[in-house]
């Protein structure tokens, strides 16, 4: 049986894209389009990784990590971007945070699994 995995994405089409790759991988997935909401449903301990959008509106990626972490201090978090430069500039505001998965869009989707299994074998 495969992990659970969040993905947060307020773009559609790609949590879609994430969603699928890794259902075929036998992992259960979850989407959440809008991190507020997440974070009123949040369940600590539930998921085994994080998968977010950086740039969102209201609750960039980073801050959502944050406060996830706060919550679960076992799930992993990779973050996703399509804006190298927007992800440089704002790291540095979230030195609490281990940032050490990135997913740089576009993705295939062999990188994509091969990211995401990585981050998984990954002491928590």
């Amino acid at each position: 049986m495969g992990n659970n995995i969040l993905i947060v994405d307020d773009d559609v089409g790609t949590a879609l894209f994430f969603k699928i790759c890794l259902e075929e991988e036998g992992h259960q997935v979850t989407i959440f389009n809008d991190p507020g909401s997440l974070l009123e449903q949040f369940e600590p301990g539930h998921f085994d990784l994080l998968i977010t959008d950086i740039r969102m509106p209201r609750i960039n990626g980073f801050e959502l990590a944050s406060r996830i972490r706060i919550m679960d201090r076992r799930i992993r978090i990779c973050l996703a971007t399509a804006f190298e430069e927007y992800y440089q500039s704002i790291i540095k505001s979230y030195t609490d945070l281990s940032f050490n998965c990135i997913i740089k869009k576009p993705i295939n989707k062999d990188s994509f699994l091969k990211i995401v299994e990585k981050r998984l074998s990954e002491s928590k």
